[in-house]
Formats: structure tokens, sequence, C-alpha cells
């Protein structure tokens, strides 16, 4: 698949700082009615969506050292607003490997305290965060505790079923069929229920991090 070239770094460094500065702030009336929130990267171009088959590209270097940079002050800004409801809360980075444009700060009271809890696979048998991979950021993450977790991807046989007809064009259903063998040649997780078949194989590793309350 090809992949956008990237342009403009420093209007992507802009993008980044005015999406970090729209999110500090926490809608504490939002959270109250609805009991949780969550901050995507909403950064143009990593959060476009392809509609002509080329590859949305990745964040690099600089712009994946602000976007972590940004996760953390979007966590700490909101986590001065939450003490102020005087009241338990979840609050948490999720850093997404390799797929750092997919990381999210989420929050939660209330009946959804726990909602996040099984979002991501949590294996038993954990690992430590290495820190020391991002550079002058590893004292800033070395305050947060760390769960080892892995992002799937997930699929059933009924969507593998799926027949031309149903995708937009020829060109779309060859690609997913192609996509579908090599996730099953990688041999996923199955769990079957009733006539439908659930797979699941590794999209790559989320490091969930909190902080004491």
């Amino acid at each position: 698949m090809d992949t956008k070239k990237l342009r403009g770094h420093q209007r992507i460094f802009k993008n980044i700082e005015n999406w970090k500065n729209d999110s500090l702030i926490l809608d504490l009336d939002y959270l109250l009615h609805y009991q949780r929130n969550y901050e995507k990267v909403w950064v143009r171009p990593f959060s476009d969506i392809s509609i002509t088959g080329a590859g949305i590209p990745k964040p690099q270097r600089k712009a994946r050292k602000l976007i972590i940079e940004s996760l953390v002050e979007i966590f700490n800004s909101w986590e001065t607003q939450l003490k102020t409801l005087d009241q338990p809360y979840y609050l948490a980075v999720w850093l997404n490997q390799p797929f750092i444009e997919n990381s999210q700060v989420v929050c939660a009271i209330d009946g959804y305290l726990n909602f996040y809890d099984s979002t991501y696979y949590r294996p038993e048998k954990q690992k430590i965060m290495p820190t020391q991979n991002y550079g002058k950021l590893k004292n800033e993450l070395d305050s947060f505790t760390w769960i080892y977790a892995v992002d799937e991807y997930n699929f059933t046989n009924e969507d593998i079923a799926e027949t031309v007809e149903v995708y937009a064009s020829k060109k779309e259903y060859t690609a997913s069929q192609k996509w579908y063998k090599k996730q099953l040649n990688r041999n996923p997780m199955i769990h079957t229920d009733d006539d439908m078949t659930y797979y699941r194989t590794a999209k790559g590793t989320v490091w969930i991090g909190t902080k004491n309350q």
C-alpha cells in the first residue's frame, strides 16, 4: 500500500499544538452527564481517512515526540480538574505502539468507573515500560504506573465470507480478502459461539499509564 508523502512539517507541528491546547480543558458538565470522556489524537494528516487507497502517514521523530508530550500534558490538566470533583475517578493515558496516532487519554466516574478495564487484553505476564526509549520524556513517563496490554484486530467468519457486492470496489474486496488470509496465517486466537467464529490477532502494544490519586 502506498503511503502519502508527508509535507509541511511546521504546519503539522502547529496542528499538534492546536489540538493539545483545544484538549486541555475537560468538559466536566459532559463528564458528569455521561460519566466518561476521552481525547484522541485529532491531528491531520494522521487522523485522516483514506478515500483513495493511499496509506495515511505515520507520525515520525519530532511529530511523534510532540504527540506523546501533548498526551501527557492533557492527562496532567485533566487530573487537576478531576480532583476538583472530590470523588473517585479513572484517568489514564493509552500509548499505542507502533500506532502512536491511535493513542488517547480517557477518564470515567460513577457507574463507568471500571468501564475501561476490559478495553484491552492485559497478559498475565506483564512487561516493563521501556521509558528509556523515549529520550527526554523518560522522567515524565516514569511518574506513571504502566500496565502492558495488547491491541488486537478482531473479525469473524461472517466478515471473511462477505462477497464482493458488499464492498465499494473489487479492489477493496481483494485487498480485504488478502488481509484476512494474512491474519489467519498468524495463528489467531479463536472463539466459537453457536454459528459465529471470532478471530483475534495482535495489532500492537498499548501502554496504560495511570497515577495514584
